[in-house]
């Protein structure tokens, strides 16, 4: 298949340079294509189900920290938990497009996203609880001032993810650049730089 590209690119190279762009484009846009297919492929019924299993424990934990929410008086702390119920799901869509993703979302509802939904749910119920133990509020105040570093957590294991990403990216444009160059270098081999003189044979 590469030495089929190749000839092509030596082909198009004498047409003219718009020519090999295109095909550059062409081999990168089928390369990308295989790859997606691959990801499809490697992605079986089980790893799918795991999937759709993990979004959906994440999507109860988001959910049962939004309804407890909405029992608070504090529009602060309502808008600080709504928030961190976002970035979890919107992890959670991530994921869905990109299975790759399924073991840090694994880890992050395991080690940051059930944690918090514990203390969402303790929090709340403290915080509505009347009368108010003495040593409540001390309490309170201290876990409202934990969900600013509770939202950094979670935006770093969202940049986990992003990391991917741009691995991703980075890796095709090095597969661009590669099959440039190759197509570069079969251009010039192709090249006649000593072409046969010009027969006079027939001028006077």
């Amino acid at each position: 298949m590469e030495a089929v590209l190749g000839k092509i690119g030596s082909v198009l190279l004498g047409v003219g340079g718009i020519a090999v762009v295109l095909i550059v484009l062409l081999v990168v846009i089928i390369i990308a294509s295989i790859r997606r297919r691959d990801d499809f492929v490697n992605v079986d019924s089980a790893t799918r189900q795991e999937i759709d299993s993990t979004i959906k424990t994440g999507r109860r934990l988001t959910l049962a920290m939004r309804q407890a929410s909405h029992r608070l008086m504090q529009v602060e702390i309502k808008k600080e938990i709504e928030g961190l119920c976002k970035i979890a799901e919107s992890m959670f869509e991530m994921l869905r497009k990109d299975p790759n993703d399924l073991r840090i979302v694994k880890q992050f509802i395991t080690y940051y996203l059930e944690p918090t939904h514990k203390i969402v749910l303790k929090y709340v119920e403290l915080a509505t609880t009347r009368p108010m133990p003495a040593d409540a509020v001390s309490i309170l105040d201290k876990t409202e001032k934990s969900f600013k570093s509770i939202r950094t957590a979670f935006l770093q294991q969202k940049e986990k993810m992003l990391a991917n990403d741009v691995m991703d990216l980075d890796t095709e444009i090095k597969v661009f650049e590669t099959i440039s160059r190759n197509m570069s270098m079969d251009g010039d081999s192709g090249k006649d730089k000593n072409p046969p003189p010009v027969s006079t044979s027939g001028q006077k």
